[in-house]
């Protein structure tokens, strides 16, 4: 009789027991549907606002360098896209690695572009947006 208990209790500890599957993650954008597609030939306004309690760093590649922006800072740009792009390219991370980033956007309207930079956690960590050229879709990285 007393192996009966020592078996429930085996059996019972090895399924409690929280299993580990390792895979590969495979990323890939999220999809952000805006409804407003972005005019190569008009001006772009964007604005970037750090919400967080650490420095970020942006780039908008081949218009600018890396600039840092501090807690609650908010930068604005003007630009006009080149012939040749369909879309705005926005990469932003933190050197500090204590904090991921989410970006959230929106567009009030079809050339003004805004984008607040918020803590998140690591799995839901953000890089980069790209409005593309696919007519109202922004893709968050």
């Amino acid at each position: 009789m007393p192996k009966l208990p020592r078996f429930l209790l085996l059996a019972t500890a090895l399924f409690a027991t929280p299993v580990v599957i390792f895979s590969t993650a495979i990323a890939g954008p999220k999809f952000l549907k805006t409804g407003k597609a972005l005019k190569p030939e008009m001006p772009i306004s964007l604005q970037v606002r750090n919400q967080t309690s650490e420095t970020v760093q942006i780039e908008i590649p081949s218009y600018t360098d890396q600039i840092t922006i501090k807690p609650k800072e908010r930068r604005r740009f003007k630009f006009k896209l080149r012939n040749n792009e369909h879309g705005l390219s926005v990469l932003y991370w933190t050197n500090q690695q204590k904090i991921g980033l989410q970006g959230k956007i929106v567009k009030p309207n079809s050339q003004t572009v805004n984008l607040d930079l918020y803590p998140s956690s690591y799995y839901d960590d953000d890089r980069a947006i790209y409005d593309t050229e696919i007519p109202g879709n922004v893709l968050v990285f």
